[in-house]
């Protein structure tokens, strides 16, 4: 059976910050913007090495 921790409350959830970029939202955007990089840059190189 799992039980809820009690020792967290609201207030110590609303305070958790990402130790970089401010907010959680410019992290997200952040691993977005490097994963469509990514995919693009896969993309070219597949293209470039097709016989």
């Amino acid at each position: 059976m799992i039980v809820p921790d009690s020792t967290t409350t609201d207030d110590d959830q609303d305070q958790d910050e990402p130790p970089i970029l401010g907010s959680w939202r410019n992290m997200y955007l952040v691993v977005l913007v490097l994963h469509l990089c990514l995919l693009i840059a896969f993309y070219l190189i597949s293209r470039a090495y097709t016989v």
